[in-house]
C-alpha cells in the first residue's frame, strides 16, 4: 500500500466518521422534537378541558417558553369594540411595554395586519425590539380566532438562529398556537353557553322572586355579599364563580311553597312553617340534577342550618355544615334584616351587623362572622339599592 492511498484511506475514514456525526446529531434532534410533541399533546389536552381564559393564557405563554429559548411571549386579545388588539399576557411581565411598542410598530408598518388578515402565523424582523448587541430579532405573530373571526395575536420575540434543532422547535410554536386558538375556542363556547344558561336560571329566579315583591333582587344580593366574604377568606377564582349561582338559586325551591305562605304578612303557624322549611330539599332535589351544578347543592340545601345545629332542613352543628352553607346563612340573613319583609321593615345596616355580630357561635361561624365584619368595614358589602 502505498502513501496516496493511506491518505485517501484517511480522508474516506474522516468523511465517515462527519457522516455518523451529523446522524447521530439528527437522531438525537429527532428525539429531542418527539419529545416535545408529546408534551404538547399532553398540554393541549390540559388546555382544552380548561374553560379559565386567564389560565389558558398563562399556561400557554409557559409552555412557549418551556419549548423554546425565547425573549419574550405575550399574548393580544381583540377588545369588546372589536377591532382594537389590547394586552393580555407577557412572559416576562415586565416586558410587557417593550412588546406594546413593537406590535405598535408592526401596526403601523402594515405588517402586523398583513399577518393577521392572512389568518397564518408569520416570522419576520423587530421593528423596535434589539438584542443585547443591537442586533434585530425576530418575532412569530400567530393569529388567534374563534368562529370565523379573529380573536387575538400570540407574539413571540427571539434571536435568528439557523441551527436545525432551533428550526425544529419553532414549527411546534405554530403548531402550539393552533392549540392555544382552539382552547381559546372552547372556553369561549363554553362561557357564551354557561352566560346563557346562566341568563336563562336567572329568569326562573327572577320569576320565582316575583311572585314575593318584598324579595325581587334578594338573591342576586345573596350572592354578592357571600361573595365578598368569601373573597376575604381567599377563596379561588372557580369557588368564587360558583357563588353567583349559589346566590341565584339558594331559594329555587320556593317554587314548590305556596303562596299564602310566602305572602303571608304575619308569623307562620307550625304547619306552614313545616311547609316552608322544605324549601331547601326542594332547590337541592331540582338542582341536583344538573351535573354542571352539584357544587353549589350545599348553598342551596344548608343556607338555613345554624351553627348551634338548631337549623332546618338536617340540623346540623357546626362544622357538620359545609363552609358554603356557612356563608351563604350570614349573606342570606343580612340581606334579609336589611330589606323590607311582610313581617317586619328593614333594620338600619349597622343593627343588622351588630346582630350578626351577636349571633356568632350560635347561627353562624365565629370565624365567618369576623370575614363578614372585615368585607363589611371595607365596603365590599352593598347593602339593597346602594348598586
Amino acid at each position: 500500500m502505498n502513501e496516496t492511498q493511506i491518505q485517501f484511506s484517511s480522508g474516506e475514514h474522516a468523511t465517515l466518521v462527519e457522516k455518523l456525526h451529523f446522524l447521530e446529531d439528527s437522531n438525537n434532534a429527532l428525539m429531542i422534537i418527539q419529545d416535545k410533541l408529546e408534551r404538547l399533546s399532553y398540554f393541549h389536552s390540559e388546555m382544552v378541558l380548561s374553560y379559565d381564559i386567564r389560565h389558558i393564557l398563562n399556561k400557554g405563554l409557559a409552555k412557549f417558553k418551556e419549548l423554546v429559548d425565547t425573549k419574550v411571549c405575550s399574548v393580544f386579545l381583540v377588545g369588546e369594540q372589536g377591532y382594537e388588539f389590547e394586552h393580555e399576557v407577557s412572559l416576562p411581565e415586565e416586558l410587557a411595554p417593550a412588546v406594546q411598542r413593537e406590535v405598535d410598530a408592526q401596526i403601523q408598518s402594515g405588517t402586523f395586519g398583513w399577518i393577521i388578515n392572512s389568518g397564518f402565523p408569520a416570522c419576520v424582523c423587530t421593528e423596535v425590539l434589539r438584542g443585547e448587541d443591537n442586533n434585530l430579532l425576530s418575532t412569530i405573530i400567530a393569529p388567534l380566532s374563534h368562529q370565523e373571526r379573529t380573536i387575538g395575536a400570540v407574539i413571540i420575540v427571539f434571536e435568528e438562529d439557523q441551527d436545525f434543532i432551533r428550526q425544529q422547535a419553532l414549527k411546534l410554536l405554530y403548531i402550539l398556537a393552533g392549540f392555544f386558538s382552539l382552547a381559546l375556542q372552547n372556553a369561549y363556547l363554553f362561557n357564551d353557553l354557561k352566560r346563557s344558561y346562566f341568563d336563562t336560571l336567572k329568569g326562573i329566579t327572577n320569576a320565582i322572586e316575583a311572585r314575593d315583591p318584598y324579595t325581587r333582587g334578594h338573591s342576586h344580593r345573596v350572592g354578592q355579599i357571600a361573595k365578598a366574604i368569601a373573597q376575604e377568606l381567599n377563596w379561588s377564582s372557580d369557588e368564587l364563580e360558583f357563588i353567583d349561582w349559589g346566590g341565584m338559586l339558594h331559594d329555587v325551591g320556593k317554587i314548590g311553597i305556596q303562596d299564602t305562605i310566602l305572602n303571608k304578612p304575619g308569623k307562620l303557624d307550625t304547619n306552614e312553617y313545616e311547609a316552608m322549611k322544605l324549601h331547601p330539599l326542594i332547590g337541592a332535589q331540582i338542582v341536583k340534577e344538573i351535573s354542571f351544578l352539584v357544587p353549589i347543592v350545599p348553598y342551596i340545601l344548608e343556607h338555613h342550618e345554624r351553627y348551634d345545629g338548631k337549623g332546618y332542613p338536617h340540623g346540623l352543628l357546626g362544622e357538620q355544615i359545609s363552609i358554603k352553607g356557612r356563608v351563604l346563612a350570614i349573606a342570606d340573613v343580612f340581606d334579609a334584616m336589611t330589606t323590607d319583609r311582610p313581617y317586619q321593615k328593614a333594620f338600619a345596616a349597622e343593627v343588622a351587623v351588630k346582630k350578626i355580630l351577636e349571633n356568632a357561635n350560635a347561627h353562624f361561624d365565629p370565624k365567618l362572622v369576623e370575614a363578614f365584619v372585615r368585607a363589611w368595614q371595607s365596603g365590599n358589602i352593598k347593602l339593597n339599592g346602594d348598586e
